[in-house]
């Protein structure tokens, strides 16, 4: 009988069989169950308002790109693109461009990129427009390429910070009216949630007014001059002043003095964010110690010289620095993350030996490449407005840089933390999470779409609101810096 069983093929046996089709039955419960879902919408991806990636701005700020009174777009093979302007429509970015027209504003975006970024979309004019632009010039610094036209005098040192310093060196003499200087990916998690933390749709909403001198904007000029025109004569007759609207002109011309950082968002940045006089045993961020040194060395009276990490300057200099050195702030606090948009006026209130110093100083300093281009993420607000703190308050900010315009603080508040929510929900939708837990999944893909829908709605308002011209908009939020 043994011998007759052994005769058998073993996928014959009863109990093989039997194990076959228990393995079998388990493995289609978890293929239908766990394997299709996945596959399903991450190959297939059956409903685009349930991607994990889906863009709830899509078609939000589209249609205003498209008609931001812009007829023809030229380039030519220095980079330079030359835009004609039509007559302004109902949209935000033809009335920035109506009001800028007689400017003729030119601009740089200054690129600091590595050979292998793809950069097409800061060069495809169909991706691409700031509003008010009658010249733009793209100029990408390239950092580990020594053939490239841009380039820092030392490769794969100093971060963005040297490429912009560079640049600002070389083209002191040749700046635009604005230079915008920004790194090199288009989608980037420091963008503005708000504008789908994509970089082009940041600058195709920025408002170039932000940074302009007031003194030539016309119609700033225009619109001030009647304001206080009525605030004398209502003075003079005795009236209180009014509130609301002509406030917010009052201080409208304030500004930014010629400097903005393109982020919004106070996260790790305002308002006490580095403190220059805490030791490293005292701080957890790596960059904090050194950058007491950072400033004196960049910004110290006499020409200090920078002593690098490990070494100690003798007791003479030291007592000759410290006569020397100007007062460095106790704290320093800005928007990160090294991308804004800076006046010509601005980048000449220094001269141009302070860009020569401050690019020597990444070029020469033993500090690790990390260590010195972040120091450099706390300095640029110092270096054009002379200021240690540059926190515009936030929902003011995103209103007069980009026309979203959220109604106050609090219900810019509220909008963040859904998107904070839905950004928490993509790690569960990774596809071999969702192969392990494939219900986890469809909730938080249902809460996603749920939260994608509650953004899109509140987001679309804002979007109302900036484009008000008697309204909020540009105007009407006042100062960015009063809370």
């Amino acid at each position: 009988m043994a011998a007759a069983i052994s005769k058998v093929p073993l996928l014959l046996r009863p109990r093989t069989r039997a194990f076959f089709a228990l393995w079998s039955a388990v493995s289609l419960y978890l293929f239908l169950n766990h394997g299709v879902p996945a596959l399903r919408y991450h190959l297939f991806q059956a409903s685009s308002s349930e991607r994990p990636q889906y863009d709830f701005t899509q078609g939000l700020f589209d249609d205003a790109v498209s008609t931001a009174g812009i007829s023809t777009s030229t380039a030519s093979s220095d980079g330079v693109r030359t835009v004609a302007l039509t007559a302004p429509s109902s949209s935000r970015e033809s009335r920035i461009a109506e009001a800028l027209r007689d400017r003729n504003v030119t601009v740089h975006l200054v690129l600091a990129t590595r050979a292998q970024d793809d950069v097409s979309w800061a060069t495809d004019p169909g991706r691409l427009r700031i509003p008010g632009a009658a010249n733009l010039r793209v100029i990408r610094y390239v950092s580990d390429a020594p053939n490239a036209p841009y380039r820092p005098p030392v490769l794969n040192k100093g971060r963005e910070a040297l490429m912009y310093l560079t640049y600002l060196h070389d083209f002191y003499d040749d700046l635009p009216d604005v230079a915008i200087l920004v790194h090199a990916q288009d989608y980037a998690w420091h963008g503005e949630p708000a504008l789908g933390t994509r970089l082009s749709k940041m600058l195709s909403r920025f408002d170039l007014r932000e940074v302009l001198d007031n003194d030539g904007d016309l119609e700033i000029q225009k619109k001030t001059k009647r304001t206080r025109t009525r605030l004398s004569n209502r003075a003079s007759s005795g009236q209180p002043e009014a509130s609301g609207r002509d406030d917010a002109l009052k201080v409208k011309d304030s500004g930014r003095h010629g400097y903005a950082n393109l982020r919004t968002s106070w996260l790790n940045a305002c308002p006490n964010w580095i403190n220059t006089t805490r030791a490293p045993e005292e701080s957890v961020k790596k960059e904090e110690p050194y950058m007491r040194d950072a400033f004196l060395a960049n910004f110290g009276l006499g020409g200090i010289v920078f002593q690098p990490e490990g070494q100690e300057a003798p007791q003479q200099q030291q007592q000759q620095q410290q006569q020397q050195q100007v007062e460095v702030p106790e704290i320093l606090a800005g928007t990160c993350c090294s991308q804004f948009a800076v006046s010509r006026a601005a980048v000449r209130s220094r001269p141009r030996s302070q860009y020569a110093r401050s690019r020597d100083f990444l070029t020469t300093t033993r500090w690790s490449d990390y260590i010195a281009g972040r120091t450099w993420e706390h300095l640029w607000p110092f270096l054009f407005r002379g200021a240690a703190r540059d926190c515009p308050v936030e929902w003011k900010a995103l209103c007069r840089m980009y026309g979203v315009c959220f109604a106050s603080a609090a219900e810019q508040a509220r909008w963040m933390d859904r998107w904070r929510e839905r950004e928490a929900l993509r790690e569960p939708l990774e596809f071999w999470r969702e192969l392990g837990r494939p219900r986890v999944a469809v909730r938080a893909r249902s809460r996603m779409h749920e939260l994608g829908e509650s953004l899109r709605e509140g987001l679309a308002a804002a979007v109302r609101r900036g484009e008000d011209v008697e309204g909020v908009g540009w105007d009407g939020v006042g100062d960015v810096y009063e809370l």
